[in-house]
């Protein structure tokens, strides 16, 4: 049996990522998050964690249509960059709008590049924050949300 592609939204998590982490001071930008922690799975950073970080997810996937070998999708998805109080960043919310605008810079992109099955990729809109968790940890925030559509296709499982 032949290695099966990731998910289509997976693959786009992925993608997400690697713009990501294109953001460098000596590719242009204004901050080195690139370089930084990149998470897209939960597991990649413990709570305590004191470093700024940048979080991707998929927060839904609403099924729009598709056939019995196809699936269209559209996928909400959220890019965060969170900056914690105990980091030693000297002014964590300078460090936020600057990571804001290169997360846009980043994520603005030619469609064409996107895996194949994403048809459309678009970011919507932008909050910046204070947040604080149940433990009592709190964090500088910017968080992006954004759009896409997926189509997806598979061999249909036979009937029995």
């Amino acid at each position: 049996m032949a290695d099966l592609a990731e998910p289509l939204s997976w693959q786009l998590v992925e993608f997400l990522a690697a713009r990501v982490r294109l953001i460098s001071r000596s590719s242009g930008f204004r901050t080195d998050i690139g370089a930084g922690a990149v998470i897209i799975d939960e597991t990649e950073i413990g709570e305590d964690s004191t470093e700024p970080a940048t979080i991707i997810s998929v927060r839904q996937l609403s099924r729009s249509g598709g056939g019995v070998a196809q699936s269209t999708s559209d996928a909400a998805i959220t890019i965060e960059f969170e900056v914690p109080r105990g980091s030693d960043e000297a002014n964590p919310r300078l460090l936020v709008h600057r990571a804001r605008h290169d997360l846009i810079r980043a994520l603005t992109f030619k469609e064409k590049s996107l895996p194949l099955g994403v048809t459309s990729f678009e970011l919507l809109e932008t909050q910046l924050a204070t947040l604080e968790d149940d433990a009592g940890h709190t964090a500088v925030v910017a968080q992006i949300t954004a759009r896409a559509g997926l189509t997806e296709t598979f061999e249909p499982v036979p009937n029995l």
